[in-house]
């Protein structure tokens, strides 16, 4: 028992930073999101994949009919960015009789060794299907890494919100408490004071009513703390990932507001959140992307034009038509009439741009919004709390004046417990002001993602 009571005084009172980086590190929601950039990861080395090198082989055998013969065929292709060019090696060996329209299938005894590529002049030059799938995949590893950040912005801003609810919860745990005990207090005073003849026995009875509802209220102020415990372990949590329940001994008292939001840091962190905010950054990388799309469909309705050098070379023994170097090279024209398959994509791509664009828009009129409406939260519970505690130090005042008369005599234990109840009230109302400027502030925080940095937040 002893080492329980020690343990629980070593412990150290929760932090918001301590909340976050248990979120940042274990909560499943966000490990759940995590798994997109594996998903742009798997996409990226499919789109490297285009450019694998290539074993083709192919055996032929013909031994019915006049013609008999035998042919075999390696071949090695290596995909290249540089103008979408192939470039290839291989190897060829036939053996038997052919027909004329087959003599090209014909070497010398050891065999034909040939090389060569193949390139792009007009349509796939600066751009293909290979090379865009890879830039799209690229951003798309990007369009990824935002997408964690807007989740974790949302994680983030919903793990301070239930720390202030509880951190809240304990203070006003203690005011109750505090309220509970002045009334268990002073009835001793009156109950000498009804021995006495000073004062009527009524008033031990009332004292005695405001004791069991104070008691009463305890055991609520008790449960919503339990309660804000429970809804704070969804992002507490340890290092195995199941949730914790912090204990009461771990509430921090609730630290005073650093201020007002000035207009010099307001612009700054507008001009921030317009660049940095996930929802704004995963659209450039999508505009990016769909750069890549618009640009490939234009070269679509490019004509093809191909150009293709091949050297090759026979050895062995056999027919004299065979031996020798041989290098041929040559174009290969074509061009759809109508190209409207071509220019319909085009068309298509081009609008999903525009489209694009104009969602870039409005995202980042939402993000002015969002901050400004972030700033007058701030501004609102700053005021308010103000307002408050100004309340809280007039009922204050009320309460020890009614007191005193009280003692005197001149007053009853029904006004003073009054006054003590609005002193709580707006003690309650100061603790919910505070913790309504706190939850404000991480709602500004995260709508500008300073959060990331005021926390030293990094990525998972």
């Amino acid at each position: 028992m002893i080492f329980a009571v020690f343990a629980l005084l070593a412990l150290d009172p929760l932090t918001p930073e301590e909340v976050l980086r248990s979120v940042n590190q274990h909560f499943p929601l966000l490990a759940a999101v995590l798994e997109e950039r594996r998903i742009a990861e798997g996409g990226q080395i499919s789109a490297k994949g285009e450019f694998d090198t290539k074993l083709k082989a192919k055996g032929d055998v013909e031994q019915f009919g006049f013609y008999r013969n035998e042919t075999f065929e390696a071949l090695v292709e290596q995909p290249l960015q540089a103008w979408g060019t192939d470039v290839y090696s291989g190897y060829k060996v036939g053996r038997g009789r052919f027909s004329p329209a087959e003599d090209r299938s014909l070497t010398l005894s050891a065999g034909e060794y040939r090389a060569g590529f193949r390139t792009n002049l007009l349509k796939d030059r600066a751009i293909d299907a290979r090379r865009a799938g890879l830039r799209t995949n690229a951003l798309q590893r990007d369009v990824a890494e935002t997408s964690v950040d807007k989740s974790r912005l949302t994680f983030f801003k919903e793990a301070l919100k239930q720390f202030w609810e509880w951190v809240a919860a304990g203070q006003q745990l203690r005011v109750a408490q505090a309220l509970l005990r002045l009334a268990e207090e002073r009835n001793n005073q009156i109950d000498e004071s009804v021995k006495l003849g000073s004062i009527a026995p009524i008033e031990l009875t009332d004292n005695r009513q405001t004791i069991l509802r104070r008691r009463g209220a305890v055991v609520g102020a008790e449960r919503n703390l339990q309660n804000r415990a429970i809804e704070l372990s969804l992002f507490l949590r340890a290092a195995d990932g199941s949730p914790v329940q912090p204990p009461p001994e771990r509430l921090p008292p609730i630290p005073e507001p650093p201020g007002d939001l000035d207009d010099a840091r307001i612009r700054e962190d507008l001009a921030f959140a317009i660049q940095q905010r996930p929802e704004v950054r995963g659209l450039l990388f999508k505009r990016d992307q769909q750069q890549v799309e618009v640009q490939l469909a234009g070269n679509q309705i490019a004509p093809q034009l191909n150009f293709f050098l091949q050297y090759s070379r026979d050895t062995g023994t056999g027919s004299i038509t065979k031996a020798g170097n041989n290098l041929e090279s040559g174009l290969i024209f074509e061009l759809p009439a109508q190209r409207r398959k071509a220019i319909g994509k085009n068309v298509q791509q081009t609008a999903k741009l525009s489209q694009i664009e104009a969602e870039l828009r409005f995202s980042r009129d939402r993000v002015v919004a969002d901050v400004q409406d972030a700033v007058s939260a701030v501004k609102a519970a700053y005021e308010t709390l103000a307002v408050v505690r100004n309340e809280v130090l007039t009922a204050r005042q009320l309460e020890e004046a009614e007191r005193a008369k009280f003692d005197l005599g001149d007053s009853t234990q029904f006004l003073v417990n009054l006054r003590e109840l609005a002193t709580a009230d707006a003690q309650f109302r100061e603790i919910k002001a505070q913790s309504d400027y706190f939850k404000a502030f991480a709602e500004y925080d995260g709508s500008t993602t300073r959060i990331f940095s005021r926390y030293a937040l990094t990525r998972p």
